[in-house]
């Protein structure tokens, strides 16, 4: 992380420009376009600075007792209540004729040995079946922004990421309960529904601990001022200050001579940045075209500057991070 505030950048970047740092509007002017420029940076790329590991560790499924069901009903109640709450967990009766009658359960409190079904039970009525409940959704960190891959811990390989229709359809006809061999992302880009949790859905069920590890990037803030520290390392921070010069000097001074000049000292340190990033990876290193630019449009609302960094890394091959 950076030792450079937002505000030490600003001051830094009015300076060259010989903007006073009393000057609110064009000082506001400069904090768009340095986020804008941020913003295009932490896209770009999963960089090593932005991307975080996180555990998940499965829960073991749950067959403590017996469970009353019925016919045509959705109400169940468990002889001996489960601890924790199972709301939403996979419910499912090993006296079932049907194989592939799988329930998740909708309602259930914490302690209490009484549930609810997502649907009415279509086996046959038993005050005292076997069961097992499986939990399969688990929550991701808060601070997510893209999912680069999922892998059991002990395994060198991802788990595959099938995405979550082909999810819906597998949990549709296959009961197989195992390690979990393959995942999907659930939340509001996969069901529409705003208020929906981001979480994962693992497949087999898993029938007791594994522990995961979720490898991410994590989402940037929108709007960062003041005192917080942009994420870039101190080696590379000044790409802020280039890229912010390189559209400051056009667009705030029409002096695009000195914006040219700036755009190439943003060219050369990014390209040390990539290289950095390429050696990390284990790949060769690629630099970005000569043709790399930016596009210029005015926000009208905003009254500040969009940064379209342009198609400077198209001709790299697609990565699976």
């Amino acid at each position: 992380m950076a030792t450079l505030t937002y505000s030490d950048l600003q001051t830094r970047i009015a300076n060259r420009l010989r903007i006073p740092t009393t000057n609110t509007t064009e000082m506001t002017k400069i904090q768009a376009m340095l986020n804008d420029v941020y913003r295009d940076i932490w896209m770009k790329y999963n960089w090593w600075w932005c991307v975080k590991r996180s555990t998940l560790v499965t829960a073991d499924d749950i067959s403590t007792g017996t469970v009353s069901v019925t016919n045509a009903s959705t109400s169940i109640t468990f002889s001996s209540a489960p601890t924790p709450s199972v709301a939403g967990r996979v419910f499912m009766v090993d006296s079932n004729a049907d194989s592939l009658a799988v329930y998740r359960i909708s309602s259930h409190t914490a302690g209490a040995t009484a549930a609810t079904l997502d649907a009415v039970y279509t086996g046959a009525t038993d005050t005292a079946a076997g069961y097992k409940v499986y939990q399969d959704t688990y929550s991701l960190p808060t601070d997510l922004g893209t999912l680069i891959h999922v892998k059991r811990y002990g395994y060198s390989w991802p788990m595959d990421d099938i995405g979550y229709e082909r999810m819906l359809d597998l949990k549709n006809y296959d009961t197989r309960v195992s390690k979990p061999q393959a995942y999907a992302v659930y939340d509001f880009a996969t069901t529409g529904d705003p208020t929906t949790a981001r979480n994962i859905i693992v497949h087999p069920y898993p029938d007791k601990d594994y522990r995961l590890e979720i490898h991410y990037k994590r989402t940037l803030n929108t709007e960062i001022s003041g005192t917080t520290r942009p994420l870039i390392p101190d080696d590379y921070v000044q790409l802020l200050v280039y890229g912010t010069l390189a559209d400051a000097f056009p667009l705030m001074q029409n002096d695009v001579t000195r914006g040219t000049f700036y755009q190439q000292k943003f060219l050369d340190l990014l390209n040390l940045m990539v290289t950095v990033q390429r050696e990390q990876e284990g790949r060769p290193t690629i630099q970005p075209e000569d043709s790399y630019r930016r596009f210029y449009t005015r926000d009208a609302r905003r009254s500040s500057t969009q940064v379209d960094l342009g198609s400077s890394f198209d001709r790299l091959p697609a990565q699976p991070w």
